[in-house]
């Protein structure tokens, strides 16, 4: 059985949608607590979300309080799926599975406060959750991961328009416009 979770209720049957990925697939994912962290809208400005040698995920906040922000009070539902038809390694993230056709959903389940139960899959161990923190080891790996996904998908061009980049991500991206003004050359 795989998982796609979604802030959308009562969906039947899942249609392949464009992503980052620029192909429409139905994504799915073998670990439902991972699949809980796609339950809001978010990016990967938000979090830097792995799994670890066992499976089990890890959340990383890349500002403080994005936890609350985007799961509390947030309700989705976990859509369950036929194996069938869909393949591994056609994205970047090994744990993703995608099909390229239509997927019929077999079972729905309604969650209504995602940080809530975020919170109890931590508590029983089925989840890590790294809170912002204020420490220089911290920071530097947040602002590589967010310096690469700033480049990788040209999003220097949504710094004036969206709110995090200029209240959690201000200094990076103006650190990255002076670097290509051009002056340096």
């Amino acid at each position: 059985m795989l998982f796609h979770v979604s802030s959308t209720p009562d969906i039947k049957v899942l249609e392949p949608r464009v992503s980052t990925h620029g192909k429409a697939y139905v994504y799915a994912i073998e670990n439902l607590v991972t699949g809980l962290l796609f339950g809001a809208k978010k990016d990967d400005f938000d979090f830097i979300i792995s799994t670890d040698e066992s499976g089990i995920p890890s959340c990383y906040e890349c500002y403080p309080g994005a936890l609350e922000a985007i799961y509390q009070n947030k309700s989705c539902t976990v859509y369950e799926l036929s194996e069938e038809g869909f393949q591994r390694g056609k994205t970047s993230w090994s744990v993703e599975l995608v099909c390229e056709t239509a997927v019929p959903v077999q079972k729905a389940t309604f969650i209504p406060d995602l940080y809530i139960r975020l919170l109890e899959e931590e508590k029983q161990g089925n989840l890590r959750i790294h809170r912002f923190e204020n420490n220089t080891e911290y920071k530097q790996f947040i602002s590589r991961h967010i310096v690469d996904r700033l480049i990788r998908f040209n999003a220097l061009q949504y710094a004036k328009t969206d709110k995090r980049f200029q209240t959690h991500f201000k200094g990076l991206v103006d650190g990255l416009q002076s670097l290509m003004d051009g002056h340096l050359l």
